[in-house]
């Protein structure tokens, strides 16, 4: 099976780039095949996968749209901003 929440979240994305299906169907279809209690899991959804399924969840309105901070830091892929005056 999986030994930490990071390999079975490996699996779970890995999954999800191969077969391009939603976050959840993937963990429904995994813990189906593997024949694992869905409770056995949760302790390993956590960090960015919890967000992603939130997020999955919140576009298919199962979650009420949680409010989202403006960046002002810049991007989460590292760009960043110049002050203007420093």
């Amino acid at each position: 099976m999986f030994e930490t929440a990071e390999s079975f979240q490996k699996k779970i994305y890995v999954k999800k780039r191969k077969t391009k299906q939603s976050l959840i169907e993937v963990i429904v279809q995994y813990v189906e095949e593997h024949n694992i209690d869905y409770e056995a899991i949760s302790p390993f959804v956590s960090g960015k996968l919890k967000a992603d399924l939130r997020e999955e969840y919140e576009q298919l309105h199962f979650l009420p749209k949680t409010r989202k901070f403006p960046d002002i830091f810049g991007n989460a892929r590292g760009n960043k901003r110049k002050v203007s005056g420093y």
